[in-house]
């Protein structure tokens, strides 16, 4: 096994991001950085987002056409080049709705690629407006090089980023997650755009609507990426893949997928995986989401093309305005439509999940020789945590009614047969005899970091070290930064601790020694450097893989060190409750 090699450095008390050098031996992942929350880097984003005049109009030619971009200027200073609203599928409407992603179409003349399209159709996870807004021709992808190939130059690695949001929202354009931090290296970085919600989501359990369409659109974008990335620059053979939260589940789905093989070499989960008890559907309750959706937009609920068919035809914003109907306790379940197991391929197309993902590593589904790094944040259940924190009434519900809310919110309704057990150990476990509120918010946060991601990341990487020929990395991020990303999702600037929005997303790797920005900088991408290999006196670190089942791990905090067995207490707790996450308890 390879082990990464860290330099970390700090200076300055004002700054909330850890410079992390990762070296690689041989041909494993070489850089760590990861970012921040889309609504705070926005600013940033349209500040530095400026073209550089007197600039030759930087064009190529793909598969489909030729593009026009523009050059951008990078935190540092430095020039690249900018492609943004390539359309990488054909556009999913009308009879293209529920199905699985088309190349697009042939264009002649240049077409502009200087703009971001606009995300697909949805309701925000991230903030608290309520419009749905988005477009469902969404099936766009942005690619940022820091120069086109003249011949001379050589390919650089590149990045392709799944953005979050539980499936439900978000996007992959510059105005989420922008490239000026990166791009002050070489290399060549993707951002995706894929369909969300009930429109990217949506299962009728057979061939009417196989589901999974969200993911399907990564899969083509990769396809695209294979096709298309040498002619910026890229290395169609050096491509690694990472996301968080949703988008870090997706790179396990796609390590795990045979229709993923091939597409990618080296994947990172950020608090996310596809084991974790959100990231799919129980069997059987996708068809019932359908056919709950169809009723409420006046479709019928069977057969199963009649429903697809109907819902073809209704407007794209009001089946995602849908989403209030399918709460049961304020926004929960927060993803009422998700991956799911396909049982049938729609005609002409291949299946993405054929099996539960546990059976799909246990079975060895494809081979596992894709490096992987995985982990999660101390606060990663502040995102469930803050907003209810931000209402008394749902804090009032969460103490007194714990017994109805638990299974709601932590996914076990579904998946046990002894919820109200699972409930009495859980509140014992966390809370004790103490009520719930204000004094034990950090309790709740534990909680909820320990159902959304800890149990899912610890059981992932256990069974993926045990099949898997490549190394797996395990990271475990404490480190504080200046913003909380519960403070945009609910309007609270109480601490919840690091999530996802503050924590692995403050890491910048530079070959230097420095902090990088400050948190609300900071932006949500990962990359691959080629010639990492820091001076042995540099190293302060050495981040080893998974070697036995202590569960090797790096921690990320005011410190940073090796350990092994990462809140082992916690992990076993969950792993001894009667709840087999995403399936049913009619199968248990």
């Amino acid at each position: 096994m390879s082990s990464l090699a860290l330099s970390v450095v700090t200076a300055g008390t004002n700054m909330s991001s850890l410079a992390l050098l990762v070296a690689t031996a041989g041909t494993i992942m070489s850089s760590l950085a990861l970012s921040v929350v889309p609504t705070v880097f926005s600013l940033l984003s349209l500040l530095l987002d400026t073209v550089v005049s007197g600039a030759v109009v930087p064009e190529v030619v793909v598969t489909h056409g030729a593009l026009k971009g523009s050059y951008l200027t990078s935190r540092n200073g430095r020039e690249f080049v900018a492609f943004r609203g390539i359309q990488y599928a054909k556009p999913p409407l009308g009879e293209l709705r529920f199905r699985s992603p088309k190349p697009p179409s042939r264009w002649s003349g240049v077409r502009n690629a200087t703009e971001d399209t606009s995300p697909c159709t949805q309701r925000s996870i991230f903030a608290r407006q309520v419009e749905v807004s988005g477009s469902e021709d969404c099936l766009y992808l942005n690619v940022y090089t820091p120069q086109l190939p003249d011949g001379s130059s050589d390919v650089l690695p590149v990045m392709v980023w799944f953005h979050g949001g539980g499936w439900v929202s978000g996007a992959g354009t510059s105005k989420f997650y922008g490239p000026q931090f990166l791009l002050d290296k070489d290399i060549v970085l993707v951002t995706v755009t894929y369909r969300l919600g009930p429109i990217g989501f949506l299962s009728t359990g057979d061939e009417a609507a196989p589901g999974n369409f969200g993911l399907k659109d990564q899969v083509a974008a990769l396809r695209w990426v294979q096709d298309n990335i040498a002619v910026f620059g890229g290395n169609p053979n050096s491509v690694t893949i990472f996301g968080e939260s949703a988008g870090g589940a997706s790179v396990h789905y796609h390590i795990l997928s045979p229709l993923s093989q091939g597409l990618f070499h080296r994947g990172i989960s950020q608090s996310g995986t596809a084991l974790c008890s959100w990231t799919l559907a129980p069997n059987g309750s996708s068809k019932h989401q359908a056919q709950r959706l169809a009723t409420l937009l006046n479709c019928p609920s069977a057969p199963s093309k009649a429903l697809v068919d109907c819902l073809r035809r209704r407007e794209a914003k009001d089946i995602i305005a849908t989403d209030k109907d399918f709460m049961e306790w304020d926004v929960d379940p927060l993803i009422p439509f998700k991956p799911v197991v396909e049982t049938t391929a729609e005609e002409g197309e291949d299946i993405f999940i054929p099996d539960h993902p546990l059976n799909m590593i246990l079975n060895k589904s494809r081979e596992f020789n894709i490096p992987w790094i995985t982990g999660l944040n101390s606060g990663d259940g502040g995102l469930k945590a803050a907003p209810i924190f931000a209402k008394d009434n749902l804090v009032q519900d969460l103490d007194r009614e714990f017994d109805r809310v638990a299974p709601i919110s932590m996914f076990y309704g579904e998946t046990s047969l002894k919820t109200e057990e699972v409930s009495r150990r859980i509140r014992d476990f966390y809370f004790g005899d103490k009520p719930i509120n204000n004094d034990t918010l950090h309790s709740v946060v534990d909680m909820f970091t320990d159902n959304w991601f800890l149990s899912g990341a610890d059981q992932a990487v256990k069974l993926q070290v045990a099949v898997s020929s490549a190394p797996v990395y395990y990271y475990y991020f404490d480190y504080r930064g200046t913003k909380s990303f519960s403070e945009l999702f609910s309007g609270l600037t109480t601490d919840f601790g690091k999530s996802y929005g503050v924590g692995i997303h403050n890491l910048v790797a530079f070959q230097s020694r420095q902090l990088s920005v400050s948190t609300k900088e900071a932006m949500g991408l990962l990359y691959h450097y080629r010639n990492p290999t820091p001076d042995e006196k540099d190293v302060a670190v050495r981040w080893q893989p998974i070697t036995s089942s202590d569960l090797e791990y790096l921690h990320i905090g005011s410190d940073v060190y090796m350990d092994s067995g990462l809140l082992k207490e916690r992990a076993d707790f969950w792993a001894s409750l009667p709840v087999r996450p995403n399936l049913h308890k009619d199968e248990l």
